[in-house]
């Protein structure tokens, strides 16, 4: 593996372990990259979760069962670095994804100051 892209998956693994982490209320450095990730707890819900928030960092559609199919945080950021541009992933590392989801966020709420439904009762 080249080194920039050792440097790549490091950052991905790194930010994964962050997320799962905040996600199943754990500490980031108990986390093992070669460790199944059921180990820790992630079920369905969380593994969908997770791909949501890697989905809107990267702005990339990803398979809804990556963490099923890539089962560790190291293949999953293998995956990551070897099919995506993850450069978001590096831009992101000290951001949590509730920041970035308010960022995105954003734009969406601001578009409209409308009474819900989308203003059509408003």
């Amino acid at each position: 593996m080249p080194n920039s892209s050792m440097s790549n998956q490091t950052t991905v693994e790194n930010w994964l372990k962050a997320q799962l982490a905040e996600q199943l209320s754990l500490e980031a450095e108990a986390i093992k990259a070669t460790e199944p990730l059921t180990r820790y707890g992630l079920d369905s819900i969380d593994a969908v979760t997770m791909v949501g928030d890697i989905e809107d960092v990267l702005d990339e559609e990803l398979p809804s069962t990556l963490f099923w199919d890539y089962p560790t945080i190291a293949k999953s950021a293998q995956f990551l670095v070897e099919n995506y541009d993850v450069s978001a992933l590096a831009d992101a590392k000290d951001e949590p994804v509730e920041e970035l989801e308010e960022t995105v966020a954003a734009p969406v709420a601001s578009a409209g100051k409308s009474k819900g439904w989308g203003g059509l009762f408003g």
